[in-house]
């Protein structure tokens, strides 16, 4: 249990040195601002406070120690945790109280001590001695006070954040622009000569010539042809586009492939991050069993005012190994995260026989 405990203190101070080794500097100026402050006030009496305490060495490691646990748990298990909604209101409540309980016992003992200590040694008298109500209320403010620096704090790490999330975005944006201009090999010659291969076969096969004519224009849209500054496309679009690939993969099996279909578009103004929805449709119909008609391939659609709601569920198929296809459910991760952040729920769940992804999104108002 020991050995646990300690390897498990490594990992934590191993992931927050950065954090911890700030918060210590933090509290070193803090507490060199206070005696300097102090010394300012009165010089005399400092002088003569920091010659009669023989541990003053102790002192300033232990209100380091303290101050660092107090401002690191407010930061990073109350406020930030409050702010981004990855706790609920009660339990970030008990961690205050507690915190808060815990620093006042230490505080207030610490100060009992320290009072008996100067009573032993003669050293306590009426006009430096502290009344037990002033140290409660300072102890409180004290309290009230680190509150507020580590909510600045929060308020600052958020905001850092914030900006890393949006450059990495821009950076994603940028790469994928330049990875699309790559592989746009003359896409004039690719479209005209689907074309003409669409006018030779549409005499002969009306239907091989609509399945070449929509596969153009799924690869006309996977070239970014319809996608706005922000780099989003309607959602019409999107559903068009994403039909098209079913259709085209229905045709491939002459339409042997199960497949239930709903849509309820209440709100066609919504705009999302383009090929999510087709990449998780392809995704079905290349790791998926579609043949069997107690599992068809499910899919639903669902917008409302400033939500859009996406349900896909399928049928394992033979040889599927679960999430290390997931390389393109990964990348949709990461690319609704940077984009919509708090705003998007994307689950992706796997049974003994079937696989299934939801996705929800709320856009502001």
């Amino acid at each position: 249990m020991s050995v646990t405990m300690f390897k498990a203190a490594i990992n934590f101070l191993r992931e927050n040195n950065k954090r911890l080794i700030a918060l210590a500097l933090f509290s070193l100026i803090f507490y060199g601002s206070l005696f300097f402050m102090s010394y300012v006030v009165n010089p005399a009496q400092t002088i003569r406070d920091l010659t009669n305490q023989r541990s003053f060495p102790l002192n300033i490691l232990a209100f380091v120690i303290e101050s660092v646990i107090t401002h690191y748990i407010l930061i990073f298990e109350v406020i930030l945790p409050a702010m981004r909604k990855e706790r609920s209101r009660g339990k970030v409540l008990v961690i205050g109280i507690l915190l808060f309980l815990v620093k006042f016992g230490f505080n207030y003992y610490s100060f009992l001590v320290e009072r008996r200590d100067q009573e032993r040694s003669s050293t306590l008298s009426s006009s430096t001695v502290l009344t037990e109500n002033s140290v409660v209320w300072l102890i409180l403010m004290s309290y009230l006070y680190a509150l507020a620096i580590s909510f600045s704090a929060a308020l600052l790490v958020e905001w850092v954040q914030k900006g890393k999330e949006r450059i990495m975005l821009e950076k994603q944006k940028t790469e994928a622009e330049l990875s699309t201009l790559k592989h746009q090999i003359n896409p004039h010659f690719l479209f005209n000569s689907l074309s003409f291969i669409y006018g030779k076969v549409i005499k002969q096969d009306k239907e091989t010539a609509d399945s070449v004519l929509m596969l153009a224009n799924i690869m006309r849209y996977a070239l970014g042809k319809s996608t706005g500054v922000d780099g989003t496309v309607n959602i019409m679009d999107e559903l068009e586009h994403m039909k098209n690939v079913v259709e085209i993969n229905q045709r491939r099996y002459n339409h042997e492939l199960n497949i239930f279909y709903e849509e309820q578009i209440d709100d066609q103004s919504i705009r999302i991050v383009p090929l999510v929805l087709i990449t998780l449709v392809e995704n079905a119909f290349k790791h998926g069993d579609l043949h069997d008609p107690e599992y068809p391939l499910f899919i639903k659609v669902e917008t409302s005012m400033n939500e859009l709601s996406f349900v896909i569920r399928n049928k394992k198929g033979k040889g599927h190994k679960g999430l290390s296809n997931g390389v393109g459910l990964q990348n949709i991760t990461q690319q609704l995260s940077l984009m919509y952040g708090e705003r998007c729920r994307f689950l992706v769940g796997e049974g003994d026989m079937d696989f299934s992804v939801s996705l929800n999104i709320s856009f502001p108002v």
